[in-house]
């Protein structure tokens, strides 16, 4: 190659410079060229090559590597179930609630439940509910949210999407900021106990 560009020929004035000339080394100067079908019995001496540079079993044992698998797929099952009820309250609530009040309801409720569970708590679900809204409308009385939520935890006992079905039906369809605050209560209620049937469920 005759034609090569040497490096004399470019400004080296600034750090992108630098970097142009390391990818055209790369590609153009280097003798040793990415083999494209890694089926090739050439290939096996370039990833070879490659692996001695940096061994991976230097960095993790097997015991530790199996450890690191078992803690990343526990950490992936979690995220399984928070995605299918935010997936489920989107679908259901998207006219009625911003995204950001569905994906925070969503987590709570997940949590909540998975404590109820975890910790054989004997959280009602009218407590449940209150604590799901209490922190996403802090400013709001504990006392006053569990007087809204009774009627829906009793209707759990027979059929919640009732209740849900109920609660919306009486919601105006406007924005969120436009209902009152009273109507941002209730519906973030409904929405609480559609999120925790569908984690329980």
């Amino acid at each position: 190659m005759n034609n090569q560009p040497s490096r004399s020929q470019f400004s080296l004035n600034n750090a992108s410079t630098e970097v142009e000339l390391d990818l055209l080394n790369a590609i153009v100067l280097d003798d040793i060229a990415y083999p494209w079908n890694p089926e090739s019995p050439e290939s096996d001496a370039y990833f070879n090559s490659l692996e001695e540079e940096l061994p991976l079993s230097d960095l993790l044992n097997d015991v530790e590597m199996t450890t690191a698998c078992q803690n990343f797929y526990s950490q992936t099952d979690k995220l399984w179930p928070i995605i299918d009820t935010q997936n489920a309250l989107y679908k259901k609530f998207a006219d009625f609630a911003p995204k950001n009040l569905l994906n925070k309801l969503g987590k709570i409720a997940i949590n909540v439940v998975d404590q109820v569970n975890r910790l054989g708590s004997t959280l009602s679900l009218s407590d449940q509910l209150v604590h799901c809204v209490s922190e996403v409308l802090p400013g709001w009385d504990l006392e006053d949210l569990e007087v809204m939520a009774r009627p829906l935890a009793y209707s759990m006992r027979g059929e919640q999407n009732d209740a849900v079905e109920n609660t919306l039906a009486t919601m105006q369809p406007v924005d969120w900021y436009d209902l009152s605050e009273v109507e941002q209560a209730r519906l973030s209620l409904a929405i609480a106990l559609y999120a925790i049937s569908q984690v329980s469920s």
